[in-house]
């Protein structure tokens, strides 16, 4: 039967899949002509592992890991056109989340949130319409693609959208408009309006807006009346993150993902207007529910992504300061944050002592990354051990030096001296964390 009487056709997914895969294809490319193999995989003597996935290491030998890269780009350049749709989808999710298992130090809230979107299209049938499949395929597809399946995207990236706008809700953000402040100050030099940055209302103006962006656009976007403009809007914010703040791929993979919010109907009529003719599909028959089995599944895949983003706020401590729990909950570019830390090895029988700098056996990013975060502190402490305890007759203890600037505030101890990392476990670390001990913190 034809599919013209339903306003629902796949086409939305269909976009959504080829602008998609291009830009992971386009991030992996970058990923390799930037160098980043080499700094993020090859070079560092160690790697900071996440918990539970200790075991993901990189791939022996060097030549290895960019090809798995290369894999990646080609598996999300095969999902972008709709080859092989199911292989290559699957293969993206695993390839992509286990080069971005290997290095915490490394971590992106668009990482994670790639990862997200590829598990989700493994369960996705997107490749129904424009797809090299629907173009060679003579039943064109065996059903019509359930509505929900875009629903379950609007969805993931409604979360993402309003976690990041309730993480916003911190004494710095609103009271003070850090980190903003900071930054902004620091762009002077954009021509035509870098001395607006200058100004101190301009950073409060930036703040508010950016909450009530995280908050409202998500409700914009899935109302059609509203739609249009919350488009612009999309566009116009991700566009100005991108050239002020240099974030990487995140603006760009958002405003994407905002495309997914057009329904069916409505591409139809833009490809019209342009007078572009897609080929009509034709189903043998029209589906309107899933598998119970894929209903449960879905279902649980969002009660975690509502449990992650809320266990910061059962934990009652300055989640800026400690970032227990910050990762894998959508707190976007809420603090400016660094650190130095030494370490000190002791073994007290002896009284040998021994001073180790960071920057003797870490790359650049995971010296910075390791200096502000309490777990990281400790995992290094860990790689130090059996280097140091080699040089020691008798049982060592491992003490850090540490210090921490936040929003530039002045530098505070962040754990205490006398604290052997030995002695506790990496969760621990975080109980330990000295507090901020500011006032209108």
């Amino acid at each position: 039967m034809r599919a013209t009487a339903t306003s629902f056709n796949g086409v939305g997914l269909g976009i959504y899949r080829i602008t998609f895969g291009l830009l992971l294809c386009c991030s992996s490319i970058r990923f390799l002509l930037k160098g980043w193999v080499y700094d993020c995989y090859l070079a560092p003597n160690m790697h900071f592992s996440y918990r539970y996935f200790e075991w993901v290491k990189p791939f022996s030998p060097e030549w290895l890991m960019y090809l798995l890269v290369v894999l990646c780009a080609l598996a999300s350049f095969l999902v972008a056109i709709g080859l092989f749709y199911r292989i290559a989808i699957v293969c993206s999710f695993f390839l992509f989340t286990y080069l971005e298992l290997i290095e915490k130090a490394w971590y992106l809230n668009h990482y994670y949130f790639v990862s997200i979107i590829l598990l989700l299209l493994c369960f996705i049938p997107a490749d129904h319409r424009l797809s090299l499949k629907s173009y060679f395929s003579k039943s064109k597809a065996r059903a019509l693609t359930p509505p929900i399946y875009a629903n379950v995207l609007r969805l993931q990236i409604s979360l993402v959208y309003f976690f990041a706008g309730l993480a916003k809700f911190t004494s710095d953000w609103l009271w003070h408009a850090l980190p903003l402040k900071i930054w902004l100050k620091a762009k002077v030099d954009v021509p035509l309006i870098g001395w607006l940055f200058e100004l101190e209302a301009i950073a409060y103006l930036f703040s508010y807006f950016g909450l009530a962006y995280d908050l409202g656009i998500a409700f914009l976007l899935w109302n059609k009346k509203t739609r249009p403009l919350a488009l612009l809007l999309v566009v116009a914010f991700h566009v100005m993150t991108a050239v002020l703040f240099n974030i990487g791929m995140f603006p760009w993979i958002m405003i994407v993902g905002s495309l997914i919010f057009v329904q069916d109907d409505e591409w139809e009529k833009l490809f019209a207007f342009f007078q572009i003719k897609l080929p009509a599909p034709t189903f043998s028959k029209v589906s309107k529910t899933l598998p119970k089995w894929l209903l449960v599944l879905f279902g649980l895949h969002f009660f975690v992504q509502l449990l992650l983003p809320l266990r910061p706020y059962f934990y009652n401590k300055n989640k800026l300061w400690t970032e227990r729990y910050y990762r894998f909950a959508w707190n976007v570019m809420l603090m400016e944050k660094a650190g130095y830390a030494i370490f000190t090895i002791k073994e007290p029988q002896s009284g040998k002592t021994w001073k180790v700098y960071p920057n003797d056996h870490l790359s650049p990013t995971q010296e910075k990354q390791m200096n502000f975060q309490a777990d990281m502190i400790w995992q290094f402490a860990q790689y130090l051990q059996p280097i140091y305890q080699k040089k020691a007759a008798h049982p060592i203890e491992i003490y850090v030096d540490a210090f921490v600037t936040l929003n530039g505030r002045p530098s505070k101890r962040y754990l205490p001296q006398n604290l052997n990392l030995l002695q506790i476990k990496q969760e621990e670390t975080y109980d330990f964390i000295l507090p901020l001990d500011y006032t209108d913190d």
